[in-house]
């Protein structure tokens, strides 16, 4: 599963665009971007429901993802669960959701 800032580059990537597109985009900066895309800054709410505004989803698809570090291997079968519908929701926004992205540049 991705954390958010690899979640962020992988939507990016497939929706075709430069760091420069992705803030055009969203109505930031390209120095915002680039420091939520190398870890060197948190993601705010407002950050995350403008993402969510243009890729037409809510917040909260986008929200459960905003962590850091990697899954504990000593996971019971419900967060196993869980996170596998994690991975399979951040597979939908990229591959799908990404595409609506390009239209805001």
């Amino acid at each position: 599963m991705y954390n958010f800032q690899n979640l962020l580059k992988q939507i990016r990537k497939e929706g075709d665009l430069t760091q420069e597109e992705l803030a055009r985009a969203l109505d930031v900066s390209t120095v915002l971007i680039s420091m939520i895309e190398t870890g060197q800054k948190e993601v705010s709410k407002n950050f995350v429901g403008k993402l969510a505004e243009k890729l037409d989803v809510h917040p909260s698809s986008i929200a459960p993802f905003v962590f850091t570090g990697d899954a504990d291997t000593n996971l019971s079968g419900v967060e196993k669960k869980l996170i596998s519908v994690g991975e399979q929701l951040q597979a939908y926004l990229i591959k799908t959701k990404s595409k609506r992205l390009k239209k805001y540049v």
